[in-house]
């Protein structure tokens, strides 16, 4: 909940409330009854003024994590390209990148092992890397 939900949620609670306690056993004179119509016209607006803000709020949001940091370059000379049952698959070469100097590589990218670990080009992609 942002401050400015939080805000119009307490005043819309605090106008309900003096709303009901203004209510009294009293008989009801022309002007009294013109008074809460119109403080209870008041609450409506700011309740549906902060249903409308916290729509607003949900409908703003970005699921996609904010990346700050620069993207990690993959070294051409490290893709290579299997066929697997008569499709092409893009993938990366463990120890050519280590030996370029990436350390830390997702573990989940690793799709197989062949003279080290096989990275897939796909999966790193997906992680921030760019293809060089």
């Amino acid at each position: 909940m942002t401050l400015p939900t939080r805000l119009t949620s307490a005043l819309a609670a605090i106008a309900l409330a003096l709303g009901l306690f203004a209510t009294s056993a009293a008989p009801a004179r022309a002007s009294d009854d013109a008074a809460k119509l119109l403080f209870g016209a008041a609450t409506l607006a700011i309740i549906a003024g902060a249903v409308h803000a916290e729509r607003d709020n949900r409908r703003h949001y970005d699921p996609r994590p904010h990346r700050t940091h620069r993207a990690v370059v993959l070294p051409h000379r490290c893709a290579f390209t299997v066929r697997v049952q008569g499709k092409r698959h893009h993938a990366y070469g463990g120890r050519c990148l280590h030996r370029a100097g990436l350390r830390g590589l997702p573990n989940r990218c690793v799709v197989g092992e062949w003279r080290g670990a096989v990275y897939g080009a796909r999966c790193l992609r997906r992680n921030g890397y760019v293809v060089g």
